[in-house]
């Protein structure tokens, strides 16, 4: 089992996976952070819609997910009281558990997880610019002051996303996958989807009224 980085935006998270998967997600065309290359990486973060990505190699399963901040959170700017820090936190634990988002019909073992939420560095550059501002001379605090209060505003305006990544290995043949997430997410309107098996490739819209995902491998 080898270990592959999956970097997204100014992060890097490692999962552990085959080296299989590198050759089917680039016989495919597609990244492993989720989206078709050249296609879905340039489609424009839109409210009320999320990714999926499925890949298998042999009996190992890879689940990419993103999802927007806004859909997920209900906000999508750096969490600052008790109640957003809260919902944070809920919403990071709820998708480190994958059977609170999807159902397989097939047993499987959860191998390794990989989530990477918004803001995650934003601590650790808030405190460098903090020392640097310290170091500024006091005739740049009114200048530096005005600039902050831009940064800000540009921070509440960004749009984020939660992207996780799920390694699987399942004992039998995985035809069908239920996103149950749904109920957890009640802006999201539809998640669009694109696999990849042993047998073939397709894609399709899931929504909460038709959440299963059925797949030929």
């Amino acid at each position: 089992m080898k270990t592959i980085s999956i970097t997204w935006k100014k992060s890097k998270t490692v999962l552990r996976t085959s080296s299989a998967f590198l050759k089917v997600s680039a016989f495919a065309g597609m990244s492993l952070v989720g989206t078709s290359t050249g296609t879905a990486h340039a489609a424009p973060h839109t409210h009320g819609e999320g990714k999926l990505q499925v890949l298998q190699a042999g009996n190992e399963w890879q689940f990419v997910l993103q999802l927007p901040a806004a859909d997920v959170l209900g906000f999508e700017y750096k969490p600052t009281t008790a109640n957003e820090k809260k919902r944070y936190e809920e919403t990071r634990s709820t998708f480190l558990r994958f059977d609170d988002i999807f159902t397989l019909s097939s047993t499987c073992e959860l191998l390794d997880t990989a989530l990477e939420s918004p803001w995650e560095m934003v601590d650790e550059h808030d405190e460098h610019d903090e020392h640097d501002e310290h170091d500024e001379h006091d005739e740049h605090d009114e200048h530096d002051e005005h600039d902050s209060e831009h940064e800000s505003d540009a921070h509440h305006n960004t749009h984020s996303d939660f992207r996780v990544a799920y390694l699987l290995s399942c004992q039998g043949p995985l035809d069908r996958i239920e996103m149950t997430g749904f109920a957890n997410w009640p802006s999201l309107q539809h998640v669009n989807a694109i696999w990849v098996t042993n047998k073939g490739q397709g894609a399709m819209e899931i929504t909460s009224s038709q959440p299963r995902l059925s797949i030929s491998n």
